[in-house]
């Protein structure tokens, strides 16, 4: 559980390296079509290319940054999640769990990355096909790795105990970034112009360039590909921030109710898992609104210049396209709420604990839950409509700034409901108007915004 904890607060602050990339990916797709209908040959490889390089270069350097300090900080990350080293045999199995883990750092920041890229050529079907084969093989490892028994065949298994699943879960992540690599290989993405060869051996060229830090790039595209690696670099730095912030929210959220009692937290927690569970499902319609978004925005920005009637026909489809799916979140998330109200009117067993005082804070909690999915879903969508422009810094200031605000909420909270109607809707409210007012900016209804970008224009 603690080993669990400390991944979860690791990955999840690079969780948004997924839309980071998909955004980035889907504007370039957008350029590279515009550069080939014009015939340009300048800047040799498409744009797309570059971009597709450059996050998985950073990813894996993420990765390795996290991987690191795992390793060397494993025995203070165990400490602060209340595992000390004076209980040997807890301490023992979870350190090894947790090193064995920290190997695949770099393979699971890879995978965030490579589902992006695909995400942003409009691509959903690849990344959960990789999903699936990472989890089967996860599912057949874990048992065969953890275990060992005599069998007919003599002999079965690795006998590992908790390593084993470390181990097992490891080489599932690996599998699937290598995975991920060869399919971008084939697909050409991660290939230069005119790079030709098997996988091994672009994958070789491409390893012992990094290592030796040697190209054949002219002076142009060298500039370039600063340009793009400065750019992700400050997106996904905002975009770190903005995940780091939410965790904290969360977590103090859980720490309020942990000094209630156990049967707060015990309810608290299971609303949670049943918040994230519905959450998960109102995430899907955000992916297409910021694939969607990041395509008809850099179409906006490359009219902007060129034609006053092409720009006024492209901000129309941009202002459409937000109200369209503003409107579809709130549809989804009113059926969403319904459907949660649902399952508190027929309060079925396989969810509910036999716990009399945890089921009575549970069940009073279900329809402040209920109400706040459509909170959500409007602010999963405006959020994803964000990052499809481009605005990651508008979702960084709006998370710190509403995680404070809800945190301040939550220390006044004494209840149970007083944390999730008081602090947990503060956050989300508040990350909705920063949302709003940055979807707002795209579309040009904030002047003061407008002038500056003139300002700057003319400078």
């Amino acid at each position: 559980g603690a080993c669990t904890s400390i991944f979860h607060l690791a990955f999840h602050c690079v969780k948004g390296t997924t839309a980071t990339t998909a955004s980035l990916v889907a504007g370039a797709v957008v350029r590279d079509e515009q550069k080939q209908q014009a015939d340009e040959k300048g800047i040799t490889q498409k744009e797309t290319t570059l971009i597709a390089q450059t996050s998985m270069q950073q990813a894996f350097i993420t990765g390795t940054v996290i991987s690191l300090f795992l390793l060397a900080f494993g025995t203070k990350c165990l400490n602060a999640m209340g595992i000390p080293k004076s209980s040997t045999l807890l301490f023992s199995s979870a350190f090894s769990y947790l090193n064995y883990r920290a190997v695949a750092a770099p393979a699971v920041v890879l995978l965030t990355a490579s589902e992006g890229i695909f995400r942003g050529f409009g691509d959903v079907i690849t990344p959960w096909k990789v999903s699936l084969v990472v989890a089967g093989l996860n599912l057949v490892l874990d048992p065969f790795c953890m275990f060992r028994k005599q069998t007919g065949m003599g002999m079965m298994g690795l006998g590992m105990g908790i390593k084993g699943a470390a181990v097992a879960t490891s080489f599932s992540q690996l599998c699937g970034a290598l995975l991920y690599g060869s399919l971008l290989l084939r697909k050409g993405v991660l290939r230069s112009n005119g790079e030709g060869g098997s996988i091994p051996k672009i994958a070789w060229k491409k390893l012992k360039q990094i290592v030796s830090r040697n190209s054949d790039d002219s002076a142009e595209l060298k500039q370039k590909k600063r340009a793009i690696a400065l750019t992700i670099l400050r997106a996904n730095a905002a975009m770190i921030l903005k995940q780091g912030s939410l965790l904290l929210g969360w977590a103090y959220a859980t720490s309020r109710a942990t000094r209630m009692g156990h049967s707060i937290v015990a309810a608290h927690q299971m609303g949670l898992s049943i918040w994230m569970l519905f959450s998960y499902a109102l995430d899907g319609i955000s992916v297409a609104a910021q694939v969607l978004m990041a395509r008809e925005y850099e179409e906006l920005r490359i009219v902007e210049k060129n034609s006053d009637e092409k720009f006024a026909g492209q901000q129309k489809k941009v202002r459409s396209l937000s109200v369209y799916m503003m409107v579809a979140s709130l549809i989804q998330g009113l059926i969403v709420s319904a459907a949660v109200l649902l399952l508190y009117k027929l309060q079925p067993s396989f969810i509910l604990t036999n716990d009399p005082a945890v089921r009575t804070n549970l069940l009073q909690l279900f329809p402040h839950l209920s109400a706040q999915m459509t909170l959500v879903s409007a602010t999963l969508v405006a959020e994803a409509l964000t990052v499809g422009g481009g605005r990651f810094k508008w979702l960084a200031f709006g998370t710190t700034v509403s995680s404070l605000v809800a945190m301040t909420r939550l220390r006044l909270s004494t209840s149970l409901i007083g944390i999730w109607s008081g602090g947990i809707v503060s956050l989300f409210l508040g990350r909705l108007i920063t949302a709003l007012l940055a979807v707002l900016d795209m579309n040009g209804f904030i002047p003061r915004r407008k002038a500056l970008v003139a300002e700057e224009e003319a400078a």
